[in-house]
């Protein structure tokens, strides 16, 4: 659950043709002086102007949700479960309140809030005066909690995450269960007030998440991590231009879903996504990484080094649990278990990724931040990454696998809201084209980091302010395993960097399946031998 930098839309060129995807003209003057309420439902009014596709993403029952199910898709699409029920394997407090929440957890709790009209954090909350605003009918400003995170109080203790979540998550997996320190990312309290609005972000790390919505509604409007798509999402996150940019405008496709009471979601590695909330609601969740899609974490984890991302939003220690995670590879091609195509694939993604950060003899280039990224237990790093990558190899040649025959998915758009329409005759829509974002996104290519994105289109925009934070450089310590201005996320040279994770060429890119040849498992076979040979040592 981590905090997105605020956008909005922006202005258009009124001599281009009307299309279908409006934008909103707004009056910011009062907003960027703070003096107008009525402008905190900017959100709503701009979300309510847009056109999203339909929900194409499958509901299941809870007795569907298992790894083996994961295994199969490698958990590339958001799913929606109806219904807690006892196959989830998940256990949550009924009927909890804000208040319930700060007796649980303290009410001298500092807490991180947010001012959404702004998208900027206000100082000096604690969870008892949250409680207090929360509970009064009467709200001076629309705020909202989204980064509590509540591991080891009360509160958590009257909760279990999903069966298949504890099944999976590296933490549980992979992290020594004795350690001192642990990545604390794995439950979190979000509490929303009406008209509350995240803006779009890409989860820490690229970890995944489980959503459960305790009370009240939310709207999430998600954007599939296509290499074309991240690259977009990379370079807005970087520009000036992001606190006045509506990034669903970027984009050929965003998807509108919407979750009521009761409803859990899964949100998939690398998906962009913003949230609106309708009403009041109170959201139990988690953030975890997973064996099923460890290329596009990885390249999440270098757009955040790209673009800055503070420390405050990172994945903690997330180096030191990939290396924990391949160390568990390790066990397990040693045990002889079977493994699915995307766990396999992980493997060989991380290999390389660790590979250039040690030499060829072995040696770890002797910085305070590689000592502190690898854990004391792994002796011979590069020993580990080169045994791993043929064990790799040995258990794909011995096991008949195959990926998964996918459908591809057909929807409709439509005008979906975030909340009751409520536009006053005043609000103005402006034109603008999406034909180039259209035709650009039918041609997603591969990522490329050598690429220069400086001529795509520009964006409309208009003025509001920028979250604090985005343009801020804070000063990196050790625990948050992040490479220094000459270094790329592999720890070497960005001009020395090759890992540009070719998921066309391995059947699949990101979120969705890439055609292929169905049930050739030769074929499958070889695409990703090739893609173990080719990544060794770059």
């Amino acid at each position: 659950m981590i905090l997105g930098f605020s956008v909005i839309p922006a202005q258009t060129d009124k001599s281009v043709r009307k299309s279908s995807r409006s934008s909103t003209r707004l009056n910011y003057a009062d907003l960027n002086e703070g003096t107008a309420a009525g402008d905190e439902r900017i959100w709503q009014r701009l979300l309510q102007a847009k056109q999203f596709q339909t929900n194409p993403f499958p509901r299941y029952t809870a007795d569907q949700i298992n790894l083996a199910l994961f295994r199969k898709t490698g958990l590339r699409e958001p799913l929606i479960i109806e219904k807690n029920e006892p196959g989830l394997g998940m256990r949550m407090p009924t009927n909890l309140t804000v208040t319930q929440i700060a007796d649980l957890v303290g009410r001298d709790r500092p807490l991180e809030v947010i001012d959404v009209a702004t998208q900027s954090e206000i100082t000096g909350w604690t969870l008892g005066r949250w409680a207090d605003y929360f509970s009064n009918p009467v709200r001076d400003r629309i705020r909202n909690v989204i980064s509590l995170e509540i591991s080891g109080t009360a509160l958590a203790e009257k909760i279990t995450r999903p069966q298949v979540v504890r099944e999976m998550d590296w933490v549980d997996l992979a992290w020594p269960k004795d350690a001192k320190e642990r990545p604390k990312v794995q439950l979190y309290c979000l509490m929303g007030t009406k008209d509350s609005y995240t803006d779009f972000h890409i989860d820490f790390g690229g970890s995944s998440v489980f959503y459960h919505v305790l009370s009240g509604a939310k709207t999430f409007y998600l954007i599939e991590p296509t290499p074309k798509n991240l690259k977009k999402y990379q370079k807005w996150s970087s520009s000036p231009d992001q606190s006045v940019t509506f990034f669903g405008d970027l984009v050929k496709d965003c998807y509108s879903v919407e979750l009521r009471a009761g409803n859990t979601m899964f949100i998939p590695t690398g998906w962009i996504h913003a949230v609106y909330t309708p009403e009041d609601a109170i959201v139990i969740g988690g953030n975890f990484l997973h064996s099923f899609n460890a290329a596009t974490q990885l390249r999440v984890y270098q757009i955040e080094q790209a673009t800055d991302v503070p420390i405050k939003f990172r994945f903690p220690y997330y180096k030191k649990l990939n290396w924990y995670a391949l160390e568990k590879f390790d066990e397990w091609l040693r045990e002889k278990r079977e493994f699915s195509y995307f766990e396999l694939e992980s493997m060989a993604v991380l290999t390389v990724f660790f590979a250039n950060s040690v030499s060829e003899e072995g040696k770890m280039n002797m910085t305070i931040r590689h000592k502190h990224d690898i854990p004391d237990t792994i002796e011979d790093p590069l020993g580990l990454t080169k045994r791993v990558l043929e064990n790799s190899k040995l258990a794909l040649l011995s096991s008949d696998i195959e990926l998964p025959k996918t459908k591809k998915k057909v929807t409709k758009k439509k005008r979906v809201s975030g909340a009751k329409r409520e536009l006053e005759e005043e609000d103005e829509f402006d034109e603008e084209s999406e034909e180039k974002v259209k035709k650009e996104d039918d041609d997603d290519d591969e990522w490329n980091p050598n690429e220069d994105y400086s001529e795509e289109p520009e964006v409309n925009s208009v003025n509001i302010p920028m979250h604090p934070m985005s343009t801020k450089k804070r000063k990196i310590n050790s625990n948050n395993d992040i490479s220094d201005e000459e270094e790329d996320s592999m720890g070497t040279s960005s001009k020395k960097t090759t890992l540009h994770l070719k998921r066309k060429r391995s059947g699949y890119v990101c979120g969705s399946h890439a055609s292929q040849k169905e049930g050739n498992t030769s074929t499958v076979k070889q695409r990703l031998l090739e893609r173990m040979s080719n990544k060794r040592h770059h």
